[in-house]
């Protein structure tokens, strides 16, 4: 698999390992000749500690700058987008002519005001500001830093109609965890013409939910 390349797109506040899920995935297909590339969404200061968080827009000229440098090196290229919760979504807002298949890991529905900030009061101990920046203190230490520009973009998206429309355009397999402690998964029942595949796991897939995903990823592209 010498012409194909995947482009992993992370989750928000995340860097461009995405935790070290993108870092397993990548050593188990290590030896499929399959190129690998990984990039940040986030600007991160490392004095602080803070991540700044930008718009889908501006994330999706991210991604597509990564998928325009690869056909500038590689014109037939098979490129699969592999994403991770939010980074699920920011493939659809891109040039998918020259995408042979997307993976959403644990695929971003959160779009609902409400219930957002009604999960970032209760889980986080932070407010959602809709017209400043909201600070979001994160389990591994870093600060995730969000403009209301963030915010503007992610309330208006439809998540349905947009990984319903990428889905006539690519293969689009959901991944979606059945232990996943922030994502209901609700709005499945909405999605069409997908591959959507069930698995035991939490929302990142770690500790012993992490094989059960190589596996799935390596049935999906091998």
């Amino acid at each position: 698999m010498a012409n194909t390349v995947i482009i992993f797109s992370h989750g928000m506040g995340l860097r461009k390992d995405n935790r070290g899920m993108f870092d397993d995935i990548s050593q188990a297909l290590k030896d499929s000749g399959i190129e690998m590339v990984t990039f940040d969404y986030c600007d991160f200061n490392s004095e602080t500690s803070e991540l700044s968080v930008l718009p889908f827009s501006a994330n999706a000229k991210k991604l597509q700058a990564q998928i325009d440098l690869v056909l500038t090196r590689k014109p037939d290229a098979n490129i699969i987008i592999i994403g991770q919760s939010q980074g699920c979504i920011i493939p659809a807002l891109c040039d998918l002519s020259h995408i042979s298949q997307i993976i959403a890991i644990s695929p971003f529905f959160h779009t609902n005001i409400q219930e957002t900030i009604s999960r970032y009061k209760s889980n986080f101990k932070s407010e959602v500001n809709l017209t400043a920046i909201t600070k979001r203190i994160r389990s591994d230490g870093t600060t995730t830093i969000i403009p209301p520009e963030y915010w503007k973009e992610r309330f208006e998206t439809d998540v349905v109609k947009l990984f319903n429309e990428t889905a006539l355009k690519t293969r689009l397999t959901l991944i979606c965890p059945i232990q996943d402690e922030i994502m209901k998964y609700t709005e499945l029942k909405l999605i069409k013409y997908a591959r959507i595949i069930n698995a035991d796991g939490n929302h990142d897939f770690s500790g012993q939910y992490r094989s059960i995903l190589i596996n799935i990823i390596h049935k999906e592209i091998c």
